[in-house]
Formats: C-alpha cells, structure tokens, sequence
C-alpha cells in the first residue's frame, strides 16, 4: 500500500479523486450558495466559466503527468493546493466556522472529504517532483 500511495499511479489516483470530491462540492456550492449570492445570470456564468477553466486545466495537468511531464505534475499540485486545500480551509474558518445547519451533513462532509484528499494528494504529488528520481521525464 505505501508503495502504491508514493507511485506515480497513487498520487495521480489521488488528485482524481480529490478533483470528483471538489466537484461533489462545487455543485452544493452551485445549489445552496451561488445560486442565492449570484443573482444575476452573468455572475452565475462567470463564476462557472471560471470553474470550467480550473477544471479543464487540471484535467489536462492531470494526462500531462500521466504521460511523463514534470509540469503536468506541478500544474496538478498547484492546482490540488488551490482547489481542495485552499477553499475547503477557507471554508471552515472563515465561511462556516462551526457546522452550518442549512448545510448538514452534505456541505461538511464534501468538505472534509475534500481536504482530506487534497492532503494526501498533495503529499503525493509533493513526492512524484521532489524525489530523486524525478528529474526531467517520470519513468
């Protein structure tokens, strides 16, 4: 198992399912809060062009990796840190400190799950650049 967890298979596993978790909570973001916040149809098309554009480029990080890229690697980390780090953190301490109650249990679980996997994806990912063989191309 930890030699699965530190392949490259293992993290780029990892940051797919940590991107299924973002989007598990991307859509309650859409349904409860963006659709109350954004009311009008231009900031709610911004606001989806603007997800569509992350995730197309970790999807596109993502095969970049697979196929052997250092910069696929680092895009995919990045964009992990940003994504499932970043928002769901920001999420608990500023947007919602303690459970939201409008929110339970979807909301907190897809959160959790989210940073979780973004943890563990990060570290990952963190290993497939920074080993010693990880120069150049990714055998």
């Amino acid at each position: 198992m930890k030699s699965w967890l530190v392949s490259r298979n293992g993290a780029l596993t990892l940051s797919a399912l940590a991107l299924i978790s973002e989007l598990w909570r991307a859509f309650l973001d859409f349904h409860w809060e963006y659709s109350r916040a954004l009311g009008t149809t231009g900031l709610a098309l911004l606001r989806t062009l603007i997800y569509t554009a992350i995730f197309v480029g970790w999807g596109w990080a993502w095969l970049r990796a697979r196929e052997g890229s250092r910069r696929g690697l680092i895009a995919a980390l990045v964009l992990t840190l940003l994504l499932t780090l970043a928002i769901p953190v920001g999420t608990l301490v500023a947007y919602c400190p303690s459970s939201c109650r409008s929110l339970w249990p979807l909301m907190e679980l897809s959160n959790w799950f989210s940073l979780l996997l973004g943890l563990l994806a990060t570290v990952a990912l963190a290993w497939q650049i920074w080993r010693p063989a990880g120069r150049g191309r990714i055998a």
